[in-house]
């Protein structure tokens, strides 16, 4: 399979990790004592700091989420030297979306001028670029489409955070909310008659769905149980110190466990910017080769399923992927799933 194009769009609002202490402290004040705001506010700054979080991009007043995602798809169909006709299946692969049904990819085959293109959406989370990749490869290889676009239009900040703290403990389940950045990316996929080497592996570990959620008003038809009973609807919530720690062990062990990923002579590392200093621990104990990985949390904090192309897309700027480098990628996602995916650059 070959990439004809990685492209990305990023709104104007650079924010840093003072403003969204100072929001937060501002909106807990009814809840906390000065003792417990003071607290809370050193408290996030030491996470930030061991996250590696530093900036992210919201959008402005005068920004909407959809303009990204047709910017990144209208950039993959110019670098791809692509006409909307071209593309004859759409996967619409982001967290980000105004509603449940139909599939969001409808909009964008509309606004992108698809018409050639079926499309549908695949969701999983964090993961949900790569599921994509692993359904197009195969949708490819069959001959049944020949060029895909993969879309995703992450804009979930301010839709889903809870800026207001009600105690101190709430850290635990809120602190990631604060480190997502928003970003969209448009990937376009065909056949390719050289040999891509590509191979994806995926577990999951369904038990461990409670860490990491978006709930519906009406989640608890479909939930056997959370951590807490007093989860808002329509409110992210993430225990981030036990879902990295327990990503963190089944990854690694995961990588061990599999000869094909572990026997491949990778030139580039690409993981989920979940953390950096995550990312990095992943690789300092697989032994990946600590030079080799390519980061983007720092940049634009966690772009949930854009994290990836959007690393790969900034490599390729620069110029540190091209054709035949040898990529191989790490995940961890809410599920909890964990994949790694190993396949020669092909442009």
């Amino acid at each position: 399979m070959r990439y004809c194009a990685i492209e990305y769009a990023i709104p104007s609002k650079l924010v840093t990790n003072t403003e969204i202490i100072q929001e937060i402290v501002f909106r807990s004040k009814r809840y906390l004592t000065e003792k417990a705001l003071n607290l809370l506010e050193s408290k996030m700054e030491e996470l930030f700091e061991k996250a590696v979080t530093s900036v992210r991009y919201h959008r402005a007043k005068n920004e909407r989420a959809i303009q990204f995602g047709i910017e990144a798809g209208m950039n993959a169909l110019k670098s791809a030297n692509m006409s909307p006709k071209d593309i004859d299946l759409l996967i619409y692969v982001g967290v980000g979306r105004g509603y449940i049904e139909p599939a969001t990819a409808n909009v964008f085959q509309k606004m992108l001028k698809l018409k050639k293109a079926t499309c549908f959406d695949i969701l999983d989370a964090c993961a949900s670029w790569l599921r994509a990749i692993h359904v197009a490869h195969s949708f490819i290889k069959t001959g049944m489409y020949k060029n895909v676009m993969i879309l995703n239009c992450e804009f979930n900040f301010r839709e889903y955070a809870n800026f207001e703290f009600r105690s101190i403990k709430d850290i635990e389940f809120n602190f990631p909310t604060f480190t997502i950045g928003e970003a969209a990316t448009a990937t376009i996929v065909t056949d390719s008659e050289a040999d891509d080497e590509y191979y994806t592996s995926f577990r999951t570990w369904g038990d461990r769905h409670n860490l990491c959620k978006i709930p519906l008003p009406h989640f608890s038809e479909y939930s056997d149980g959370e951590l807490r009973n007093e989860i808002e609807p329509l409110r992210f919530f993430s225990y981030g110190e036990k879902i990295f720690r327990f990503v963190f062990a089944r990854l690694c062990k995961h990588y061990r466990e599999d000869t094909v990923v572990n026997n491949f002579k990778h030139e580039i590392v690409f993981s989920h910017a979940a953390s950096d200093a995550m990312s990095d621990r992943v690789i300092k104990s697989c032994k990946l080769g600590e030079n080799k990985g390519y980061n983007t949390h720092k940049r634009f904090g966690n772009t949930v399923s854009a994290s990836v192309p959007l690393a790969m897309a900034c490599a390729m700027k620069d110029g540190k992927l091209k054709n035949n480098t040898n990529v191989l990628t790490g995940f961890g996602s809410a599920g909890v799933s964990t994949a790694w995916s190993k396949f020669k650059f092909l442009t």
